[in-house]
């Protein structure tokens, strides 16, 4: 990788986004990151950023776990969102002729608002002359909301509750990756020959086996829903050569464990100092982590 090379990610405060910041920038590179999460709307972006930039990461997009890209009323604002941010992006993208990376999904194709917009736009990504990365379930701590992954959410709900709560019966299959070796997937993409690459866990396991691991780890046990969840079954086949994940799924979940102690001790000490839950919601978590809000940890 060459050093000092200007980065432009969009959707830096994101699952991946923010791994891949903390490892461009502890590679000597300088990042900006645009996310809507700290106030940069990309369906209105202009030109000044990617001027100044040397290449793009382009993470951004509406998405989040299996609840939400399935949510039926969610839909149409899917749909809307990410036609409005990729025409806007695209649309600079070609005209400042920068190189770029588009990260997609194996749910691309999907028939739902997410799959079918993420289709769409990796091939125009490569119609643009951009890489393309397509991920395969990335996971690592996430705040809880609707759009929240199945694992931090098995987690939170294992020290919450005391009980791992999975609302399917969880015999759907998953190639779990933990964010940071998705990040260091997309560098050694980005910084490489090809100008393509599927990325995921070396393996198929399901939501059950992960929800035991949850549960082994915190010492509770584990309640499966009725319900059958969805699984999509495309294998990865473009690989990257000389690439495999360096995390395991029990090392993974421990550091989702350990963040979301972190999360729930700050959230508790919001309480107590008086920051109201519609402020302690809003505010980045990189804020929250480095004491913007006042809140005093002990």
């Amino acid at each position: 990788m060459d050093t000092g090379m200007t980065e432009l990610v969009l959707g830096g405060d994101g699952l991946i986004g923010a791994s891949l910041v903390c490892a461009l920038r502890s590679a000597g590179h300088r990042v900006t990151s645009l996310d809507l999460r700290s106030g940069y709307d990309l369906r209105f972006a202009d030109d000044a950023p990617f001027v100044a930039c040397d290449r793009v990461w382009f993470l951004a997009w509406d998405t989040g776990g299996a609840k939400y890209i399935g949510d039926t009323h969610a839909q149409h604002g899917i749909y809307v969102n990410n036609c409005q941010l990729s025409s806007k992006v695209f649309d600079i993208l070609a005209r400042i002729d920068k190189p770029f990376l588009f990260v997609t999904s194996q749910l691309a194709g999907q028939p739902n608002a997410y799959g079918l917009t993420k289709l769409l736009a990796e091939h125009w990504a490569a119609r643009l002359g951009g890489k393309v990365a397509r991920l395969w379930n990335v996971y690592g701590w996430e705040r809880p909301d609707v759009k929240s992954h199945v694992v931090p959410d098995l987690v939170l709900s294992g020290l919450i509750k005391g009980r791992v709560c999975c609302r399917t019966n969880g015999a759907e299959r998953r190639r779990f990756l933990y964010k940071d070796d998705c990040a260091s997937a997309l560098i050694r993409l980005f910084d490489g020959p090809r100008a393509t690459a599927d990325i995921g866990g070396s393996e198929w396991l399901t939501v059950r086996d992960v929800a035991g691991e949850v549960g082994r780890q915190l010492g509770v046990g584990v309640d499966l829903g009725q319900s059958e969840g969805i699984e999509v079954m495309v294998t990865p086949e473009d690989r990257l050569p000389d690439w495999q994940p360096t995390v395991t799924l029990s090392a993974g979940i421990a550091k989702v464990t350990s963040d979301a102690r972190e999360y729930l001790l700050h959230a508790n000490a919001a309480t107590t100092d008086g920051v109201s839950p519609e402020t302690f919601a809003a505010a980045p978590w990189a804020d929250i982590r480095r004491g913007a809000l006042g809140i005093s940890v002990s």
